[in-house]
């Protein structure tokens, strides 16, 4: 076009990577008019390179100088650009190594709780990883007993001389809570199967029940006696199936009261049996009651169905049975013949009263002197079991049925308890003579520590006489 400058063929414009296809602004002399640039074809390249192309005019003298000066140097730095921007060249890049975070660990405790004679007594927090005593808390006069309902992180103990159970939370610290009960009821025992509640038995006559014994209903949302129902005199243990509301009673007179929301009835065991200890099948169907035979004689098991009022069998046990234990790995109920020196095993996964046996015997374990009671490890490879008279603990084969080894006690420790952790790591056994927990180790059925109770009298530094410990209880 006449009169217009001439632009050669190619104008290279660069503009920088800022993640848009923006077309950059083109400055030219001012004589170059709007129709020639929308004349102009525009062209985007992969390496951001704007080409505006014209058709072709003529220019002159100093600016065609200019402009094949400014198209050289535009076309090294073009170069420039595509060497080190676009080519594989190298550069060094950090690139951070995140390491895997490890699992997270579920921390595990035991709970011991102390008799104190003479006073308030406590309960020893113990670290299962650590053997060590993190807390020493105070409960009531008289603590005998511990339990936590199912899924509940809420420790509940029994104080017998000060008429209360405390519950508190103890891997949070948080204050205890004190529930008081009737006046001279001397609460021995608690238990539940359930979430909602924890139950407490009552030893003594209170005004609800002067003539008996009792069980108190805490509902854990009040914290708060909501009820007692009388059971028969001088009761001493109870029992709960997870599958039926009905609470087992063993009374002082040889019966069994069973109680729902109140007195449901009463079972009386054969004649010449007396109830000493009850357990419960891993699956709920079945509550087994220990008892023992007059005159030294051998003692019976009696089945009973979760939420009947009846016997419905019995299978003959040793001199002397004391306890039993069930086992939810391995579908078994250990039960100690103290007076036979043996531990009975029944195979509580079949259990029919209509058979002969009602529950098959798998075998029976000769252990140490007067076994007190038994705990079986979560992962189903051994049991143990404390020796109240030999001062010991065997360590019984949980699929042989042999004695593997026998762990040493501190002398004269009667023990009185024992229990095992969820991890199947260590073993507590609660020493009443010696007034100390110890701690078994079984990996290698070691010794790891014998844990001191607390002192009789708060403060005491030397010759301090220990309180009791009475049971052991871990999760």
């Amino acid at each position: 076009m006449a009169g217009e400058p001439w632009l050669p063929p190619f104008f290279f414009c660069l503009c920088f990577c800022v993640g848009h296809n923006l077309m950059p602004p083109l400055r030219v002399s001012a004589n170059v008019s709007a129709p020639m640039l929308a004349r102009c074809s525009y062209v985007k390249c992969n390496f951001l390179l704007i080409i505006w192309r014209c058709p072709g005019t003529t220019i002159s003298g100093v600016w065609m100088t200019f402009l094949r000066k400014a198209g050289l140097l535009s076309l090294a730095v073009l170069l420039w650009f595509l060497q080190t921007g676009c080519e594989d060249y190298y550069r060094p890049v950090a690139n951070p190594i995140v390491s895997p975070g490890g699992q997270p660990q579920t921390s595990h405790y035991a709970w011991v709780v102390n008799f104190n004679p003479i006073g308030p007594g406590t309960t020893t927090e113990l670290d299962v990883s650590g053997d060590t005593n993190l807390a020493v808390t105070s409960m009531g006069n008289g603590s005998i007993a511990e339990a936590f309902p199912p899924s509940s992180l809420a420790l509940f103990v029994a104080n017998r001389d000060s008429d209360s159970v405390s519950e508190y939370l103890p891997t949070l610290s948080l204050p205890v809570t004190t529930i008081s009960l009737l006046t001279g009821s001397r609460p021995i025992y608690v238990t539940s199967a359930q979430n909602s509640s924890m139950y407490v038995l009552n030893s003594g006559p209170n005004s609800a029940c002067p003539n008996s014994g009792s069980v108190s209903t805490i509902p854990v949302s009040t914290l708060s006696v909501s009820g007692t129902f009388c059971v028969g005199p001088s009761p001493t243990t109870m029992a709960q199936s997870p599958s039926s509301p009905y609470l087992y009673v063993l009374n002082g007179d040889g019966t069994i009261s069973v109680i729902n929301g109140g007195l449901v009835g009463t079972i009386t065991p054969q004649s010449g049996f007396n109830p000493v200890a009850l357990g419960v099948s891993a699956d709920g169907n079945w509550i087994f009651v220990v008892t023992q035979g007059s005159g030294g004689s051998a003692g019976e098991l009696e089945i009973i169905s979760a939420g009947s009022i009846v016997v419905a069998g019995s299978v003959p046990l040793g001199v002397q049975p004391t306890s039993a234990v069930s086992d939810p790995t391995l579908n078994r109920l250990y039960v100690t013949n103290t007076g036979a020196n043996s531990v009975s095993v029944f195979d509580t996964s079949n259990v029919n009263p209509a058979n002969s046996p009602a529950i098959p015997l798998l075998g029976t374990v000769t252990v140490g002197v007067g076994p007190i009671g038994v705990t079986p490890l979560v992962n189903g490879l051994l049991f143990y079991v404390a020796n109240a008279g030999s001062y010991n603990v065997s360590v019984v084969s949980a699929s042989s049925f042999s004695v593997l080894t026998t762990v040493s006690l501190p002398a004269g420790a009667n023990p009185v308890f024992i229990a095992s952790d969820p991890t199947s790591s260590k073993v507590y056994v609660a020493n009443q003579g010696t007034g100390n927990t110890t701690i078994i180790q079984t990996s290698n059925n070691a010794v790891t520590q014998n844990i001191a109770a607390p002192p009789q009298v708060s403060g005491c530094i030397n010759s301090c006489a220990p309180q009791t410990p009475m049971m052991v209880v871990s999760r």
